[in-house]
């Protein structure tokens, strides 16, 4: 048989064989750069511009240009460390203006400090200082507070007392020592002395309200409500060695904060949940005190009953919610009053469930009146209700703190 001119096989010619192999691998490697990339990339780093310093041992981190960062997406290292909690920065945003501190101390270690930015997953350093700090032996520098004037409320806010529970962490965690001004005189005297003396020991307090002192005691007065932070730095002048240590205190405007959970069953239709009790003779108009009722919620609904005075008259008041009481249901009542209003709203206040109703009326105006404390009393609960707990703090609590409270609560109100 003749052949045809060719060859014995027929396809394609080697050249065009080469072409498409050559246009097939750079196609295929076009895809492949395009999907690592497409992986790959993620949303930037926020930049933000933040000012590191340290000064008299508090580290500050000052926050001036640039992104916010979110809470729980931004972490502060200390020597390589998160202490982010210590800086109070674990769930505040941080945006420009705003000034992160922590009282780090003169005596230990300091060698870098770090914001990281943490979000996605990732970790970029937002900004950075070096420090080249070492460690001195530390003076004990920790000292004693006894209130010499106002009215302590530590152990009410902190422990409960009496029956009371005491205020969630949230609340109770702002400060260490929490006081209510003298009645007379409107103010607050603390006695501060430190734990350690001696010769070689100097002794350098600040009250957090401008006033400062040296020597092993300190006396300072508050006037006003606020947080103050005391500090005091002990230097030993033979050693070169130092120390220091602070107390947050909390000065409260005078007046009463009450809360209590409730539940009422099918079968409740009204009556108080729980009252301050004289004796045993109930909440009595001579002796003060408060109660939380419930009835008809086109008038009533959870109610807040409490005695106030003028320094004279003695008189019950009532601000009504008008809010219903479901049956089966965890209620959170929180009745305040402020020794200070001027007006009804700002006299006496109820909430429920973190809120103060629109519907709430008063069946009289106590503006100008101060809240009667019992010298000494109980609670009495009603079994009748379910009243799981109730609270007691001889200051007013803000709208906002109440709120804070019911939050860190309502999943368990016991």
């Amino acid at each position: 048989m003749a052949e045809d001119g060719r060859g014995g096989e027929s396809g394609v010619s080697p050249v065009i064989a080469a072409l498409l192999i050559l246009a097939l691998t750079v196609l295929l490697t076009g895809v492949l750069a395009v999907g690592i990339l497409s992986v790959g990339m993620q949303d930037p780093a926020p930049a933000a511009g933040i000012m590191i310093s340290e000064n008299t041992g508090v580290i500050t981190l000052a926050h001036f240009s640039g992104a916010t960062l979110s809470a729980g997406e931004y972490a502060v290292l200390v020597n390589g460390i998160d202490q982010t909690a210590h800086f109070q920065a674990d769930e505040r945003d941080f945006g420009p203006g705003m000034r992160l501190t922590w009282e780090y101390g003169m005596t230990k270690p300091l060698g870098s400090v770090s914001v990281v930015y943490t979000g996605g997953g990732r970790s970029v350093v937002i900004a950075e200082k070096q420090f080249s700090r070492e460690g001195k032996g530390e003076v004990n520098a920790a000292f004693t507070a006894v209130i010499i004037e106002g009215k302590n409320a530590t152990s009410q806010v902190k422990t409960g007392v009496s029956g009371t529970k005491p205020l969630p962490g949230v609340i109770a965690g702002q400060a260490d020592l929490w006081v209510v001004p003298d009645q007379g005189s409107d103010q607050v005297t603390i006695a501060f002395t430190a734990d350690e003396e001696g010769s070689d020991l100097t002794f350098s307090w600040t009250s957090g309200n401008g006033q400062t002192a040296s020597g092993r005691t300190a006396d300072f007065v508050y006037d006003s409500a606020g947080s103050y932070t005391v500090r005091l730095d002990v230097l030993n002048t033979a050693s070169g060695e130092s120390g220091s240590d602070s107390m947050k205190i909390s000065v409260r405007d005078p007046g009463l904060s009450a809360m209590t959970w409730v539940k009422r069953d099918t079968l409740v239709t009204g009556g108080f949940a729980a009252r301050t009790t004289t004796g045993g003779i109930g909440l009595d108009r001579n002796s003060g005190g408060w109660a939380f009722q419930y009835n008809d919620p086109r008038f009533f609904g959870v109610e807040f009953k409490v005695v106030l005075t003028d320094s004279v008259t003695k008189s019950f008041n009532h601000v009504r919610s008008r809010e219903e009481m479901v049956p089966g249901i965890w209620y959170h009542a929180a009745g305040v009053v402020r020794d200070s209003g001027t007006t009804a709203a700002e006299t006496l206040r109820i909430y429920v469930n973190g809120v103060y109703p629109a519907s709430a009326v008063y069946d009289t105006n106590p503006a100008g009146l101060r809240y009667l404390d019992p010298s000494s009393s109980a609670v009495y609960v009603n079994p009748s209700f379910n009243v799981s707990s109730y609270s007691e703090v001889p200051f007013p609590l803000s709208g906002a703190e109440i709120a804070a409270v019911y939050a860190a609560e309502r999943d368990d109100p016991r």
